[in-house]
This record gives C-alpha cells, sequence and structure tokens, in this order.
C-alpha cells in the first residue's frame, strides 16, 4: 500500500513540474529599457545611403592619405634607382631586339618592385599629375611587370575627372589586357561628360555609352545616372525627351531595375522646372509608388524631397495636399527606437512645400513654414534667397478676405475710412509704407507683430512684406532701402536673414506683392528706389512683370500713372533689347515677346492707339514672320529608325510631335492685341484693321508651316551617321 501511495507522489509532482514548465514557457520575458532600445535600434533603421556608404568605406583617396608618409619614404629610399630607370629600360629593350629580333620575349627588369611603382602612382594620383602616373605605367610595361588593375583604375580617375577622353582611351587602349570593368566603363563615360558644356547634349558620352551595350557590355546604373542627369541639366526639351527615353531604354536593355538615385532623378523631372511643360505629378507619384512599394527600396530624403516638389508644383490643391501629407510621412514614419526622426527637415524640403502653399495662396501655410525654419535648430541650412522668393510669392498669391470696396459707410457718418493698399487704386497714406528710417534696432520691436491669423486686408498684407523686407536689409548689413548710403560695418548681423542675397528674383517677387496688393503710385515709387539703392540690376522679367501690372490698370486715375510708369520701363527695356544679352545669358524669346504684348495692351487702353499700331509695326519688321517658318535643324537623337546604332535609343517614352520647339521666334498672336483690335474697330481705321489682321494671320501661318516642316525634316546626316570618333571605341574585345 505504502508502495503504492508513494508511486502516486512522484506521478503528482512529476505533473506540477510539468504544469510549472508549461507556465513558465507561457509568460512572456522581462526586458529593460535598454534592451529594447538596443533590439528595436537595427529593426528601425533604415539601409545606408549611398553617401553614408561612402563615409564608412575607405575610398582610394582616404588609403592615400593614410600612407603619404609611408609613400614617400618609399619613393625617396628608391628615387637614386628611379632616376635611371627610364634609360635603363630603353638599353633593356634595345638589347632584347638585338637578341630575340623583337620585344616578345619580355624578361622582367626589377629596378623597382611593384610596392614603390604603386607608392609612386599614389603620390602622382594625389598631386593630380596625370603625367607621373602614366609614365608610372609606361615604365612598368617596358618593365615587364604585371600591372595590377586598381593602379590603371587610379589613372583612369585622373583623367576621368579633367575631361581628358584621349588620355584616358590611351590608357584602354595601352594598358588593359581584358575588357574594361563596370567601374572603368563608367570613368570612360564620364570623361565624356565632363568634357561636355553644360547647355551642349552629351553626344559623345550617349555613343559611348550605346557602343558597350553593342558589345554586350552595359554600362553600370550610375552611368546612366549621370548621362540623364546630364540631358536634363541642359535645359532644354530635347534633352528632357532624350533623358526619358535613355531611361526606358535602360530598362530594356541594361538594366530592368533602377536604383534609388535614378528612380529620385526621374521623380524630380516630373517637377519639370521648364516653362514648356507643366508639373506632372501622376507620373511623380507612379514612379514613387513602383519604387517605395512593388520594389520595396527604403526612400532618402533626396527621393521624398523630389516627390514632394513634383506634387506642389503641380498648382492644384489635391496635389499640394499630397505634398504636405508625404511630407509628415516623411518626418513621422521613419522614426528610430528613441523616437527621433530619420530625416531632418531640410532647406530642399521647406521650398518644395513653399513652392506649393504659393501655388494655391495658402499663406497661413507659408508663413508657418517661414517660422519653421527660423525656429528649426536640426537644419543646418538657414533662410536664404530662394526661400524669401517663395514668401513673397506666397504674399502675392494670397487675396485678402476684407476688401474696402464691399464695406457700406454709413449716412452722415463722421469717422473717415482708412486708406487701403489694394488694388482698387486708391492712393494709400504715405507712412504705411515706408519702412523704419531709424537705425536703432528697437525700431523693429515698436513695430506690430506678426498676428496668428494671416492678414485681412491688402495694407496688413503690405505692413508685413515691408517687416520681413526690412529684416533682410537690416541682417545683412543695410539698414533700409531708403538709406543707400548706411556704412555696413556698423551693423552687426543680427538674425536668420544674414544668409539672404539682394537678387533680381528676389526684388521681382518683393515687387510683385505690390503689383497685386498696392496701389500703382506707392509701386511706381518704389520700383524706382529699390534696385538702385540695394545695388542690383533689373532683369528682362523685372521689366515684363512692370509692364504686365501697367496693362492691367483699372479705368480712371490709375491708367495716367500706368502711362507714365509703363513709359519710363520700356525705355530701359529697349536698352536692354538693343544688346540683346541679360547678364551672361542671351534674351528670352518669349520674354521679347511679352514685353510687346503688353506694351501694346498699355497704349491700347490708354487711348494710344497709333502709338500702338506703330510699335506693332515695328515688332513685325524687328521679327518677321518668314523667321518663324525656318525650323531649327534637327538633332540625330530624335531619329525614328529603331537600332541600336548611335545615340538613337531602342525605345521612347516621348513621340516627335510631343517635344516642344524651344528655338520659336517672338511672335504675336490675335489674342494678344485683341483690345487694339477693338479700339481700331471703334474708330473705323481700315488701313491698320487690315495690316493688324494680315500680320497675326501670318504668323499663325508661319508657325503652322514651320510644325509642318520640323515634322518631315531629317535628322542631319553628318550626326545620324555616328561618326563621331568616341563611337568608336578603342578597348580590346571581350
Amino acid at each position: 500500500m505504502s508502495d503504492a501511495r508513494t508511486e502516486l507522489e512522484k506521478r503528482v509532482k512529476a505533473l506540477e513540474e510539468a504544469v510549472d514548465v508549461e507556465m513558465s514557457a507561457l509568460d512572456p520575458p522581462t526586458y529593460t529599457e535598454e534592451d529594447l532600445v538596443f533590439l528595436y535600434d537595427d529593426l528601425l533603421a533604415l539601409p545606408a545611403t549611398p553617401e553614408q556608404e561612402k563615409k564608412v568605406e575607405v575610398t582610394p583617396a582616404q588609403i592615400a592619405e593614410q600612407r603619404v608618409e609611408e609613400d614617400i619614404a618609399v619613393v625617396n629610399a628608391a628615387e637614386q634607382r628611379f632616376e635611371h630607370a627610364k634609360d635603363a629600360v630603353s638599353r633593356v629593350e634595345a638589347a632584347r631586339v638585338l637578341t630575340f629580333g623583337s620585344q616578345d620575349n619580355v624578361i622582367p627588369v626589377t629596378l623597382l618592385s611593384i610596392a614603390e611603382y604603386q607608392s609612386l602612382l599614389r603620390l602622382s594620383t594625389r598631386a593630380k599629375d596625370v603625367g607621373s602616373a602614366e609614365l608610372t605605367l609606361s615604365l612598368m610595361k617596358h618593365s615587364g611587370l604585371p600591372i595590377p588593375e586598381n593602379m590603371i583604375t587610379s589613372t583612369m580617375e585622373l583623367y576621368a575627372r579633367a575631361g581628358n577622353v584621349a588620355g584616358l582611351e590611351q590608357v584602354i587602349a595601352g594598358y588593359l589586357t581584358d575588357f574594361p570593368t563596370g567601374y572603368q566603363r563608367h570613368l570612360h563615360i564620364k570623361s565624356h561628360l565632363v568634357s561636355t558644356l553644360t547647355d551642349v547634349l552629351p553626344t559623345s558620352a550617349l555613343e559611348v555609352l550605346h557602343s558597350y551595350e553593342s558589345q554586350a557590355h552595359p554600362a553600370p546604373v550610375q552611368s546612366y545616372t549621370s548621362v540623364i542627369a546630364s540631358l536634363f541639366s541642359t535645359k532644354s526639351s530635347l534633352g528632357r525627351a532624350q533623358a526619358w527615353d535613355l531611361f526606358s531604354h535602360m530598362r530594356y536593355v541594361a538594366h530592368a531595375d533602377p536604383d534609388v538615385p535614378l528612380y529620385t532623378a526621374m521623380i524630380r523631372a516630373c517637377a519639370s522646372p521648364l516653362n514648356t511643360r507643366p508639373s506632372e505629378p501622376e507620373k511623380a507619384l507612379d514612379l514613387w509608388t513602383e519604387m517605395t512599394v512593388d520594389r520595396r527600396l527604403s526612400p532618402t530624403a533626396g527621393a521624398y524631397d523630389a516627390v514632394i516638389l513634383a506634387c506642389a508644383r503641380s498648382g492644384t490643391t489635391m496635389f499640394v495636399n499630397e505634398a504636405f501629407r508625404l511630407a509628415k510621412q516623411m518626418l513621422d514614419t521613419h522614426r528610430d527606437a528613441r523616437g527621433e526622426s530619420a530625416f531632418a527637415p531640410s532647406r530642399r524640403t521647406f521650398c518644395a512645400l513653399l513652392e506649393g502653399a504659393k501655388r494655391v495662396g495658402d499663406l497661413a501655410r507659408a508663413r508657418w513654414i517661414l517660422a519653421q525654419m527660423i525656429a528649426e535648430t536640426r537644419m543646418e541650412e538657414g533662410v536664404n534667397e530662394e526661400v524669401m522668393m517663395h514668401v513673397f510669392h506666397s504674399y502675392a498669391s494670397y487675396r485678402p478676405p476684407f476688401k474696402r470696396s464691399d464695406v457700406r459707410t454709413l449716412q452722415g457718418s463722421s469717422a473717415q475710412p482708412v486708406q487701403d493698399t489694394s488694388t482698387s487704386g486708391v492712393p494709400s497714406s504715405p507712412t504705411a509704407h515706408e519702412p523704419p528710417q531709424s537705425s536703432d534696432v528697437g525700431a523693429y520691436d515698436s513695430m506690430p507683430t506678426f498676428t496668428q491669423i494671416p492678414p485681412q486686408s491688402g495694407a496688413e498684407v503690405i505692413h508685413e512684406v515691408q517687416i520681413l523686407f526690412n529684416r533682410i536689409l537690416h541682417d545683412i548689413g543695410l539698414q533700409s532701402h531708403s538709406d543707400p548710403t548706411l556704412d555696413n560695418a556698423t551693423l552687426p548681423s543680427l538674425g536668420k536673414f544674414r544668409g539672404v542675397q539682394l537678387t533680381p528674383r528676389l526684388l521681382n517677387s518683393y515687387l510683385s506683392v505690390h503689383y497685386r496688393h498696392a496701389s500703382l503710385e506707392t509701386t511706381f515709387n518704389l520700383y524706382r528706389q529699390v534696385f538702385s539703392e540695394c545695388r542690383v540690376s533689373p532683369t528682362g522679367r523685372s521689366y515684363v512683370e512692370a509692364l504686365e501690372r501697367c496693362a492691367n490698370a483699372r479705368r480712371g486715375h490709375e491708367r495716367t500713372v500706368a502711362l507714365q510708369f509703363g513709359e519710363e520701363v520700356w525705355e530701359q527695356w529697349q536698352r536692354l533689347e538693343e544688346t540683346g544679352q541679360e547678364g551672361e545669358r542671351a534674351l528670352s524669346r518669349r520674354t521679347i515677346e511679352k514685353a510687346y504684348i503688353a506694351m501694346i495692351r498699355l497704349l491700347s487702353l490708354t487711348n494710344n492707339v497709333d502709338r500702338a499700331v506703330q510699335l506693332l509695326r515695328a515688332f513685325a519688321a524687328r521679327y518677321p514672320p518668314s523667321d518663324v517658318r525656318i525650323p531649327a535643324p534637327k538633332s540625330a537623337l530624335r531619329s525614328t529608325r529603331t537600332a541600336l546604332v548611335g545615340q538613337r535609343p531602342l525605345v521612347r517614352m516621348t513621340s516627335a510631335v510631343e517635344v516642344p520647339d524651344d528655338h520659336v521666334p517672338p511672335l504675336v498672336m490675335f489674342d494678344d492685341v485683341e483690345i487694339l483690335h477693338h479700339r481700331l474697330v471703334a474708330r473705323n481705321a481700315r488701313t491698320d484693321i487690315a495690316f493688324l489682321s494680315y500680320i497675326c494671320k501670318a504668323y499663325e501661318g508661319a508657325l503652322r508651316a514651320r510644325r509642318d516642316a520640323a515634322l518631315k525634316m531629317k535628322p542631319d546626316a553628318v550626326q545620324a551617321q555616328g561618326t563621331s570618333p568616341a563611337a568608336r571605341l578603342s578597348s580590346p574585345s571581350p
């Protein structure tokens, strides 16, 4: 009986132990706060970007920096032997020819070791001495020593950075025994890109790129990214179209899956800084979804900035809101274990958001962004001229909810209405727009601060803009634009705006606020002062915007002021037009066109019909319709032949009719001079009406003939044959 009881107790104890083990297995493990942070650091961390990898990876330049003293010691020790190395190698070669009849039987001449040659090459690379680097390779080759691949690559890097295509191709032909590696092919293409001017299409680089494809050794993805970036940097419609064609061609021929830098470049291209095409937010979001969702690539800060910019520049409320949503996602979703965002806000991000805010007239968001930039401590870059340009444009596009003309005045009221600075044309009080004359910094403290709500009237808009502009002038060392004699050394840098430079586009944006919200008299006086006192020369856009403001003047006294203002601006414009240069660039054709159209409209509105007709005749004589009929020569890049020859890709994303013509001369259409036509009809001026109708039809017909000729035109025969020396690679066959 006792044995049975003992056995039963053992079984019960075993069951209890099993239950304890199972219960302990079900209990969750306990971790400290430090353990959790250490565990989630790696889980929440984003993959390293190429820039971060470059910082971690040891580059050849860093290796040379670390071993520079050792290399100098090695070369100094071999200096005596190196001085006689060249003569000795020459004598050995002569002896080989006498003995063997040729140089095929190579016996190594070990005057210097390979390590000493490597030290010499590293010093030559550090000093950017291409001649010494190639001399080192030449001595190694004639000595019969095997040349390491990294030494050839280092020499090619020197030639690529200098844009010396001939020297790099000579290294490929003289020292490479196998086909160039991927990085060496990239250096070959890079040398062509560096040797090409910024505004010129990189046709030679495209030829080399396609030549490697025809040899079944396509260049790496970074080469395509560099060529595409070079095409976009030309800022031409042809370069833009070729860049998109190359992107689709690369995915069909060489690399089906782009990397994050290439996706970023294409998404940024959807923002379209060119005036010939609008932004393409749908295409940008498609590429973004393909990169982040379909291919599960981790986006970088640059990729976020690109897609935000593409959505913001669309100018539609839906996509602008999408840009702000992406910015919130960028800062909120990518957080580490400590709750800190992986992406710090940058000036590029804020500028992209300001692009959207100004296009929809959302001044509240623009003021909030500016406040965030001033208060942000993690941002290395401060407020600059581009930021303030966007802010001023936001004020210009803003529509105040309060209008003085909508307010009814009570009969018999003794209260005098406050004069507003809106576009009603009523002159305002002089003290409402003049900046403070005191050089004391405390003058800003006595002025009203920014309220939490946006300005409610045009006067408040102008007042806030004056505060911002005077703060800029104060922080860069000027008291105000009304006191140009102020010694800049007497005022220290006071705040966040000291990095803002006074440029023409900044002053144009500042004036645009007055064009929209101030009276024309006030704007006229400001225009006369601001450029001269800020020591900035106006550009063609400055004159065009001033003329367009005058051409939209209201009836009555404002048109009298507009005519006086416009005639003064027109005299300045004519001096600029005579030179034909706007700084280092040629005057834009569309700028010329807009200036004439605005002045013709102004003269028509002010009943100067005869002068308007004379100006139209002068325009037609200077820019005749016959110039419009002749299209520019068609580049071989737009050939319709689908063959992998020269620079022509197999796959295209843009057809011939989708590439805008960037070289159309200035012209005038009927809609541009419709007001002049109405004035001529009212006067029954049949001769002038006939001339206006003729010249408008002539420009319209010339434009149609130009389009037809461009579609029928064949590419340039010389370029189409692909006879460029760059197309004939001197590299060894695989």
